[in-house]
């Protein structure tokens, strides 16, 4: 027997219901109704909960929470300041929050008038058959509403009566929390960062590299204000992928723009990221903070309190470097001239392979990725330098990128596929790389002399477990390079990106 979700589009009364319900049928409905105020809609950066099915409100020092999959509601008292799922004691809201990481802030998606009503039907001894509940929200002269059913074992028929009665009244069975979304007018601006791109199978590979540019320019954007509020450290880490991946077309697309301009925006691009690069790596520090106290001895910890206390003062002076970067007319000219300069195809000069098409050209990029990344790969051995390895790592991202680009084009199931496999291996080399790039970091700190000599030798003391500790866990990433490409070698992949990307010959 499972819950019932529905919406409706104005309040379900108790006196509606005792209308439309079935004659000689000995029920009697009793509806508590909330009163209205103000509330928060909550989510994460990317509306995680919207795209799990679920709706996450704060009203005051209360959490209510409407599953629309397994058509449950739960509610929990919090303290007001909190902004993490870290920050929330353990409560039936935050078990159905369980999927999200405790990393990731939820931050306001948009302010309702919303009230949430509470009924029972009840059989005539006065016993609860069934439960449910409706949050009601008012915009203008305009209502919505949102609820579910709470079967109680053993009530079966009242459960299904209580659902053609509401069927009845009109509501809508199985909702989805886009539709309160779109009723307080954000439904038709979520934000994506990996949005599907809409190519065309004839447009030429200039059109195409204009198109994507557009698209992740656009992303970029979006993140702008997140950055500047500082409500999640994704808002940042977003912007530079977005920016990353323009700078990747503008490399793997050779042909599609003239050589002079195709290097100058390239430097313009590289110009915006570097201004974010040190706010970046001090995020990826303090991200991982917890994790560095796990890998030291206790006895160490001393000196990681003094460390991140340190890292934290001086993310707090870059940040308000990036603000008053992102935040003025310079950056504003430079980043509106570039979305005006893609917004045209006559505003770019053409290059050798300008008029070819975008699909076929495509294909041809993705094959020889993979050719090369193969070709790296399959020398790699335990005494390879690690040179090797981190330039193996960069050809797999441009790889996954031209992938995403042109996604559209293949059949979804197969696509998924293959970007799954190289994920693996990716996953892996990131790691690598991550673990190589904290101890460079580490380094630089030791011989900064910025600690005074007692605080000095802590940290000194600290950052030498914790290298050691990150050597140990680089060289481990490192054998598995071997075994994780050895799966993404499989003669099933190689036929698949055949079969995919293949116009002319095959990839060995």
């Amino acid at each position: 027997m499972k819950p019932f979700s529905y919406s409706f589009s104005s309040t379900i009364s108790s006196k509606k219901m005792k209308q439309k319900k079935p004659s000689g049928v000995p029920y009697m409905v009793n509806v508590d109704k909330g009163e209205e105020g103000e509330g928060v809609l909550l989510d994460t950066f990317d509306n995680e909960l919207l795209l799990s099915g679920k709706l996450l409100l704060q009203r005051g020092n209360m959490l209510w929470l409407q599953n629309f999959n397994s058509g449950t509601f739960v509610d929990q008292q919090i303290d007001t300041d909190w902004s993490y799922v870290s920050d929330l004691e353990q409560g039936p809201v935050t078990l159905q929050l369980g999927m999200i990481s405790k990393l990731r802030a939820l931050i306001s998606v948009g302010t309702v008038a919303v009230k949430k009503d509470s009924g029972t039907i009840l059989d005539d001894e006065g016993k609860t058959r069934v439960r449910f509940n409706n949050l009601v929200f008012t915009k203008g002269k305009k209502s919505m509403g949102v609820g579910c059913t709470q079967p109680l074992r053993g009530y079966g028929k009242a459960h299904e009566d209580l659902k053609e009665w509401l069927l009845k009244l009109g509501v809508d069975p199985c909702p989805i929390a886009t539709d309160l979304y779109t009723f307080v007018g954000l439904g038709d601006d979520l934000y994506c960062a990996k949005p599907v791109i809409t190519l065309s199978s004839t447009a030429t590979v200039k059109i195409s590299a204009m198109i994507i540019i557009q698209t992740f320019l656009g992303v970029a954007r979006r993140n702008e204000d997140g950055v500047i509020g500082d409500y999640d450290t994704e808002f940042l880490h977003d912007y530079r992928v977005s920016l990353r991946k323009v700078r990747s077309v503008l490399s793997l697309f050779k042909g599609g723009f003239a050589g002079d301009e195709t290097s100058r925006l390239k430097n313009e691009f590289s110009e915006l990221m570097q201004q974010t690069n040190t706010l970046r790596d001090l995020d990826v520090y303090l991200l991982d903070q917890s994790t560095y106290y796990k890998l030291v001895p206790t006895t160490t910890h001393a000196g990681l309190d003094v460390l991140f206390a340190g890292l934290k003062k001086t993310r707090k002076t870059e940040h308000k470097k990036v603000v008053k970067y992102i935040s003025g007319k310079n950056y504003a000219s430079r980043i509106e001239g570039l979305e005006k300069v893609f917004s045209k195809p006559s505003n770019l000069e053409s290059g050798a392979n300008s008029d070819a098409n975008g699909r076929i050209f495509g294909c041809n990029l993705i094959l020889k990725r993979y050719v090369k990344v193969s070709k790296i790969a399959r020398l790699i051995d335990k005494d390879t330098d690690d040179e090797v390895v981190h330039q193996l790592r960069i050809h797999c991202k441009k790889l996954r990128y031209l992938m995403e680009f042109f996604t559209p084009f293949f059949p979804a199931a197969d696509i998924k596929s293959l970007i799954k496999s190289l994920k693996q291996l990716q996953d892996n080399l990131g790691r690598f790389n991550d673990y190589s790039v904290q101890q460079l970091f580490l380094k630089t700190i030791l011989t900064s002399g910025n600690y005074s000599s007692g605080k000095g030798l802590m940290v000194a003391e600290s950052i030498g477990a914790l290298t050691a500790m990150l050597f140990r866990l680089q060289r481990k990433e490192r054998n598995l390079v071997m075994k994780n490409f050895a799966r993404f070698d499989s003669s099933e992949i190689r036929d698949c990106f055949n079969e995919l990307f293949n116009v002319e010959g095959t990839c060995q």
